[in-house]
This record gives C-alpha cells, sequence and structure tokens, in this order.
C-alpha cells in the first residue's frame, strides 16, 4: 500500500509542476495529483505567501498559476535539501 505524500511532497510536485510554465488550476491540480477542492486553499495560501501568482487568464475566464521568483527559489531549496537527505538515506518528510 502507498503512504499518503506529506505537505512537503505535495508542494513540491505543486511547483515541480509550475516551474515550466504556468497553469490554470484544474490542470495544476492533476499535474500534482490531487482534488481541486484541496488544490485551491493550497493556491490561495502559496500566493499570500509570494510563492506563486495567480492572475487572470486572457480570456478572463479563470486564473493561472505561476511561479514567483520567491517560488523558484524555494523549488531550488527543496530540491537541494531532498538531495541532502537522499545522500544519507532518508526521505523529504
Amino acid at each position: 500500500m502507498r503512504r499518503k505524500r506529506s505537505r512537503v511532497e505535495i508542494l513540491m510536485d505543486l511547483l515541480e509542476a509550475l516551474h515550466d510554465s504556468p497553469q490554470p488550476p484544474t490542470r495544476l491540480a492533476s499535474a500534482a495529483n490531487m482534488p481541486y477542492d484541496r488544490l485551491q486553499p493550497m493556491l490561495e495560501d502559496l500566493e499570500r505567501r509570494g510563492v506563486v501568482r495567480l492572475r487572470p487568464m486572457p480570456d478572463g475566464k479563470g486564473r493561472i498559476a505561476e511561479l514567483t521568483d520567491r517560488g523558484r527559489m524555494l523549488l531550488y531549496e527543496l530540491r537541494r535539501l531532498r538531495k541532502v537527505l537522499e545522500d544519507f538515506g532518508l526521505d523529504l518528510l
């Protein structure tokens, strides 16, 4: 049986999905393998913290999420932390 992902693992999945290009929340939920209703509050929290920016889509029919510079820095540091932990045989919590 597969264990539940930690909040940090979910966060990394979201940041990785946004790394290459901005995504609408519905596509982001699919990429991060999580339900949309759980994603929404997490995205809003990340926006408050300056990690992502939610902006209107060009057609005005929704929003699109993109990484900020702070979000890119967070992803870089999380990747580094994951590598260090893996080098010591530990999992990212």
